[in-house]
Formats: structure tokens, C-alpha cells, sequence
């Protein structure tokens, strides 16, 4: 991965990272603040041989091995088990020494002893109790035997503050260590994300500009009045066209999707409605030989009218198969008949010639291809007409397909003009339309527009 792509998932994962700082650093404070307290308290215990002058080096040696010798006998359950019997709570010594840690200090010929316990009184107490037996121990049984003495140098106080937890530390050390969690999510995110992202990412995967957003409008809405709402998004797909190459206008394209589903068949038809709004005369193309559907979105019943299927096998000519249709200045050629083996209807030279024909008598030509996903019929259809407008549905197209269809296209000679994202919710970029909505009569073609014949 690239540092320009790396950033760009980052900033794209943003609110992955700021929420997993935050809820990582924030429950890491909450709950070691709850958590029980620990707290710390430490007595000094000083060994000495009676059996030599202090400033005697052999006696300070002597001293500070017996120092070593102390440290390990005061770890003696026996001492820990009177302890035990003298503090409230019923431990045993082993559970008690557990609570108990003792250090030497080098060089010298002292002992730490350090108690823990959930109260500072507590800790306290553990500490001087346990050092009081042990030096009552070493008296009665080692004092005579090795000629030394012992003694409490320094009692145990009680603490102010608990040694553990500590919430500011930990809470520190968590917001670091969640910085990198959070950048691991974010990237773990765009790893296994099959959604198509905004359309700056997706323009930028698919090398495609995004031309349009169509917004998911129920058909009663727009039988409602929101017809404009819906069509400003296709008369905005319309202006993107006429910019795709402005010293050679755009005037043929092949709508398809990588799937079923994804609202091509829609997009063709009202694509058709906002150009004969122009006064340009359009013609569609029912490319989809295997699943058509512009017939039944226009509400035409012509099963018995010849078509693109005649038009391929029987040579015939392109104003024997184009049918008026009820949009104004838009004109059909249905399937025509159910081809059994459509693609191999499709060949380059008879759809080349279709193509000049319907160039020569219309404005704009719309080829409504079946999905890139149903075989071989949308790219030998890509490679004839050249400019493909690519539709993807925002809740359903997953872009591992979406790529794969565009690869696909693109190897067949077709050219990617754009993106239409389709079924999008938040239609907020045309809400002009709210604002000047009027109550209008029942429109039959809007109702027809927004049915689910979406090939």
C-alpha cells in the first residue's frame, strides 16, 4: 500500500480511529478507577552481630550474609501462620505471604518488608505485625545460634494513595497503544469493506467519474408530486454527458450493471424522458435479449412487434423495428422475439451497422444492456457502441463485482464514460424540490419509472 492510499484509508476510517481512542481510553479509566484498591506499606528491619566491633570489616560482611540469611527465614510459613492467627480475617499464613514481599537492601543489612491490602490501615498493620513476630522468632530461636540481633528500624505508615490501579496511567498508556489499534481497525475496515464508498473513492477505484446520484424515491412519492425530485438527478446525468467531450458530443451509450437489480432499465428510460424533454429525438434499445424489460417499463404491450432480434437475423431495416412510444420525442426497439442464443445474434458488423443507422435517425441512441454478470451479450455490446455508463446500486452492488464488471467491459474495448450511483437515500442534494412542491395529478409514466423492472 502506497503512503497516498494509506492516508486516504485513514481519512476514510477517521471516525474508526477517533472512536476507539476515545471508548478505549475512556473504558480503560472507568473501570481501573472502579476497580478495587491496592495499597502499599513498608517496614525496615536492621541485622546486626553482636559479635564484633562495627567498624570490624569481617563483621560487616558477617553482618550482611546473615542480612541474606534473614531475608530468606523471614519467609517461613511458621512465622506467617502466628501472624495469621492475630489478624482479623481467616488466612492462612501461605495466603498471607502472598500479600508479602521482602528485599534486602545490597551492601547494607537492612530488610524491606512491604504488605499489601485493600485499606491503608491494613497494609500498615500487615507490615508492623508480621515484622514484630519475626523479630520475637529470630530472638527466641536464632539470636543464640548465630550471635546477632535484629530489630524494627523503620515502622510502616499508613499510605495516602493506593500503588494500583492507576487510572491516569493506564488511561495514558491506553490512549497511545489505542492510536495504533484504532489505525489497525481502520485498515482491517478497508481490507474486508465491500461497499462502494463515497464518490470520490470511487471514482478514484474505478478510474470513472460519478455523474450522477439518483435517489431511492417510492413509487407513491413520486406519483405524489415528486417527480422532479427524482428526474432533477437524470437532467444533472443528462448535462454530465454533453461534458464528457466537448469538441465531440456524446451521442450513444450502453447503460448496464454488474448485476440484476441495480436500476439500469430505470435509468434508461428516464435518461430517454429528460432528452426528449430537449427536443431530441432519442431511441432506445432494448440490448437485453435474454431478460427485456423497457417494454414493460413503458407499459408497451408489443410481444408481437418486430425488434433487435428480427432486426439481427433477418436483415431487416431500422424503421420496420422502432415503435413511438407514450414519452414525447422517444422511440423503442423492443427484443423483438426470444433468441435462443442471443449472443451469438450480436455480431459486430450487424450491430455496427445498427448503430450508423440509428445515429443517422436519431439524436441520441440508448442501448439498455442485459448485466455484465448474464455473459458475453454487454461487452460484445460495450465494444460496438464504445461509451458505457455504469450503473451501481448504493445498498445493494458490492465493488469487488463492480470492479470486476468494469475489467471486463474494458477488455472488450468499451469505454467506462462515468458512474451512476443509484438507489441512494439521502436525497438531500436535490431538496430544492421539497421546497417547490405542488400538488399535482397522478403521473402514469412516474408511477412506471419507479416499478421494481430494474434488469
Amino acid at each position: 500500500m502506497q503512503a497516498a492510499e494509506f492516508l486516504r484509508t485513514l481519512w476514510s476510517g477517521r471516525w474508526i480511529v477517533v472512536a476507539t481512542v476515545i471508548i478505549a481510553t475512556v473504558a480503560t479509566y472507568v473501570i481501573s478507577d472502579r476497580a478495587p484498591k491496592v495499597y502499599e506499606s513498608s517496614s525496615t528491619l536492621f541485622v546486626g552481630d553482636r559479635g564484633k566491633t562495627l567498624d570490624d570489616f569481617s563483621a560487616l560482611q558477617s553482618a550482611q550474609s546473615l542480612t541474606k540469611t534473614y531475608a530468606e527465614l523471614i519467609q517461613s510459613e511458621n512465622v506467617a501462620d502466628r501472624v495469621a492467627t492475630e489478624l482479623p480475617g481467616a488466612e492462612t499464613g501461605a495466603q498471607l505471604l502472598e500479600k508479602l514481599t521482602f528485599r534486602p537492601i545490597t551492601e547494607t543489612q537492612l530488610i524491606v518488608l512491604t504488605a499489601e491490602a485493600n485499606e491503608p490501615r491494613a497494609a500498615a498493620l500487615l507490615a508492623n505485625r508480621y515484622a514484630e513476630r519475626f523479630i520475637d522468632y529470630a530472638r527466641t530461636n536464632l539470636s543464640t545460634r548465630t550471635r546477632s540481633e535484629i530489630s524494627l528500624v523503620d515502622a510502616a505508615q499508613p499510605p495516602r494513595a493506593p500503588v494500583r490501579p492507576r487510572p491516569l496511567l493506564y488511561s495514558a498508556i491506553m490512549l497511545f497503544v489505542s492510536v495504533f489499534l484504532g489505525i489497525g481497525l481502520a485498515l482491517l475496515r478497508a481490507q474486508f469493506d465491500r461497499s462502494l464508498g463515497d464518490d470520490e473513492e470511487l471514482g478514484r477505484t474505478l478510474e470513472a467519474p460519478v455523474l450522477t446520484r439518483i435517489p431511492a424515491i417510492s413509487s407513491r412519492k413520486l406519483a405524489g408530486g415528486r417527480e422532479d425530485h427524482f428526474l432533477e438527478a437524470f437532467r444533472i446525468l443528462r448535462a454530465n454527458i454533453s461534458f464528457l467531450s466537448p469538441s465531440s458530443p456524446v451521442r450513444s451509450v450502453l447503460i448496464t450493471s454488474a448485476e440484476p437489480g441495480e436500476g439500469k432499465t430505470t435509468v434508461s428510460v428516464a435518461l430517454a424522458r429528460v432528452l426528449g424533454e430537449q427536443g431530441q429525438r432519442v431511441l432506445l434499445i432494448e440490448g437485453d435479449l435474454r431478460r427485456p424489460g423497457l417494454s414493460q417499463a413503458l407499459d408497451l404491450r408489443g410481444e408481437h412487434w418486430q425488434g433487435l432480434a428480427q432486426y439481427l437475423a433477418q436483415n431487416l431495416s431500422l424503421p420496420e423495428v422502432a415503435h413511438t412510444t407514450t414519452i414525447d420525442n422517444v422511440w423503442l426497439i423492443p427484443a423483438g422475439a426470444m433468441a435462443p442464443a442471443p449472443s451469438v445474434l450480436l455480431q459486430p458488423e450487424t450491430l455496427q451497422r445498427l448503430m450508423a443507422q440509428a445515429l443517422e435517425w436519431a439524436d441520441f441512441v440508448i442501448v439498455d444492456s442485459p448485466p455484465v454478470s448474464a455473459g458475453a451479450d454487454s461487452p460484445i455490446l460495450a465494444n460496438v457502441v464504445g461509451n458505457v455508463l455504469f450503473v451501481a446500486n448504493a445498498q445493494r452492488s458490492r465493488r469487488p463485482k463492480v470492479i470486476a464488471a468494469i475489467r471486463a467491459l474494458r477488455q472488450a474495448g468499451g469505454h467506462v464514460a462515468g458512474l451512476i450511483v443509484n438507489g441512494v437515500q439521502d436525497g438531500g442534494s436535490y431538496s430544492y424540490y421539497d421546497y417547490a412542491d405542488q400538488p399535482r395529478d397522478r403521473n402514469r409514466l412516474a408511477e412506471e419509472l419507479a416499478t421494481p423492472v430494474e434488469r
